[in-house]
This record gives structure tokens, sequence and C-alpha cells, in this order.
């Protein structure tokens, strides 16, 4: 399919187990970080070559080392991510393929400036050839909208984006609209709600949580930039404006002007590919200063059809663009110099 292929190893949450983890040689190494910081050289050479041996089989275009999630106050972690990062390097050399450093930010972190830079300054010490960037938001939101997380994401993948290596954000969802304004150069998206940021409760077993079968269709809307219900929510909307909201895309109906039966994971389908599709068009534009101001306009559309659709969304699908819209602002006006210098390396 002319794809490109690399794979997370996810030693972020070491005590998750189930069937699909344990078939991996690796598995045995997701340990509690007092053991894993103990791993002899021996140790870490049977982990660099079940590192290997996943890549090579899976004809990877990059290793992502694994990485445990970085902590505030832990220099452990820093110390064991910068030995795991040393072993996948190994296998990015061997490979003659590139070698990502693995970030994950946990929401110890993620809340202030000051201890993002201090994680940032040893994280990107390591010999990388690009980031592999996860973030933990401080509070769980479907999507998420306060400003300041949204602003502390950002920045930092405008700091890792002026080291003048490749940053993908992970676990990205429909926030990667600012992330290519942000400076990444490829960002992470699923059709589940739970991949649509890092949060370590998706790797918690769940059961009776809701958002089964049964639960309706959200048909993604490029124009509103979120959610809406199919066909609960667009029934109630004239037919200009629901033009407006509804576009086709290969995997949605062809016409709303009569509301067929749609499938879940047609809806799935449809958000990935329109999510893509906009998120290509982005990184075609020339700068990332560029991109924020394109950003921005699909984000003041949105909120200004949103202003005309007279019934309240679920999903508080309206309730983050506006904020993001003021993160957009501030970056462009309080992070002016470091877009100088991020133009000057495209």
């Amino acid at each position: 399919m002319g794809c490109d292929v690399i794979i997370d190893l996810q030693f972020c949450k070491r005590d998750f187990v189930n069937a699909k983890t344990q078939s991996y040689e690796t598995n045995k190494y997701r340990l509690a970080i007092s053991r894993l910081t103990s791993i002899n050289d021996t140790g870490l050479a049977k982990l660099q070559k079940h590192i290997e041996t996943i890549n090579r089989d899976l004809s990877t275009t990059a290793v992502l080392a694994p990485a445990v999630k970085y902590e505030a106050a832990r220099p452990d972690i820093c110390n064991l991510n910068q030995r795991l990062f040393e072993v996948s390097k190994k296998v990015g050399n061997a490979l003659s393929v590139p070698t990502y450093a693995t970030i994950i930010l946990g929401n110890s972190i993620t809340s202030s400036v000051d201890t993002i830079n201090s994680i940032l300054s040893e994280a990107t010490s390591l010999d990388c050839d690009g980031w592999y960037l996860g973030f933990e938001f401080d509070t769980y939101e479907r999507v998420p909208s306060q400003m300041r997380d949204v602003y502390n994401c950002c920045l930092t993948q405008l700091k890792l984006a002026c080291t003048g290596k490749p940053v993908l954000h992970a676990f990205a969802g429909p926030l990667g609209l600012l992330s290519m304004g942000a400076g990444a150069t490829g960002v992470g998206i699923g059709h589940y709600q739970n991949l649509w940021q890092f949060t370590r409760g998706r790797f918690e077993n769940r059961e009776n949580t809701g958002g089964g079968g049964d639960a309706p269709a959200r048909y993604f809307s490029q124009a509103l930039w979120g959610t809406i219900v199919y066909p609960d929510e667009i029934q109630p909307l004239g037919i200009n404006l629901r033009n407006s909201v509804c576009t086709t895309s290969p995997f949605s109906p062809q016409s709303f002007q009569n509301l067929i039966p749609w499938d879940k994971w047609s809806s799935y389908k449809h958000l990935l590919f329109v999510i893509g599709e906009s998120l290509s068009s982005i990184g075609e534009v020339a700068t990332p200063r560029q991109r924020l101001r394109y950003a921005r306009d699909i984000l003041q559309n949105a909120l200004d059809l949103h202003k005309r659709i007279r019934l309240e969304l679920k999903d508080n699908t309206d309730a983050y663009q506006g904020n993001w819209i003021e993160v957009i602002d501030k970056l462009t006006k309080s992070n002016s110099e470091d877009y100088d210098y991020l133009s000057m390396l495209i």
C-alpha cells in the first residue's frame, strides 16, 4: 500500500497486560521502574535483540525507542529512558533507519512550563533522529479544551521542532489541527475517543462504561471541527445549514437531504478520512506560522457555524474551538522568536 510502518512498544504503563501485549517478546521487560533500572548489560542486549526482531519483521521505517512515562522529580526515569534509547539507537543503526526518542510526559509535568522545560532539557540530550511525543493532560476531557494545557502541549511540540528534528505527536486526535502549526511533522489519530490524547486510563480494563454498539454514530464535521450525532442532531437542521455542516467522504452518506441509516464503523472511517485529509492539506502550507493561521480560519468558521445551530449538541462539541483560537493567538504573539527560528530550519 506504500505506507510507512512504525511500532510503539508501549512501556508507558508497564502493569497493563492483555493477550496482545503478552504475544511480544518485549513484554517481559515491561516491569516496574525499580526492576527496569536494575537490568544488566546482558538483559539490555536481549531487549535489543527483541526490538530489532520485531522492527525487522514489520519492515518499519523508523525505530521508536521504548520509554517509560516521564514524571516530575524523577531523575531515575530520565536515566532509564536514556539506557532504553541507547539500546534502540543500536537497532536503528543496524537496520539503517532513523531512531526516534519517545517522550511521554505525565500530568505531574504538563501543567507547568518550567517543569516541561526541565524534562525537555534532559530528553533533548539524546542523539536521536526525531521525537515521538505523548502529552498527558492535567484533566481528562473528550477533546482537550483548557487553554493552559493546550498551550503547554503546543509549546512542547514547538520546542522540540526547534531542535531541527521531526516531531510526531502521538494520540493527537482532533487536536492535531493545532499540532501541525506547532511544528509537528506528523500526528497520530484514532477512531476511538481514548486515542484522541494520551491518558493512562486507556490502559485500564473497564466494564460497563457505555458507548458500546448501541451508541449512535457520530458524524465528524470538518466545518464544525467536531462531532454531531447522526441522525438525531442533523435532522433538526434546515437543509441549507445541514449542507454547511455536512460534507461527504467515501465513507459517509452521499446526500444529507434524506438521512439514510449509517453504521458506526463507517462513521469511524469517515472521521479518520476527514481529519487525515484536513491535516494533509495543512501540511502542504509553507510554514508553521502560516499553518496556525490556516487552523485559526477553520476554528473561527466552526465557531460561527455553531452559533447558527439553535440546539445544544452532545459531547460538548463546541467547548474547545474558542479556547484553541486563544492558544493560536498566544503562540503567535508570545513565541514569535521560536517561529522565526523554525522558519529558518525549513
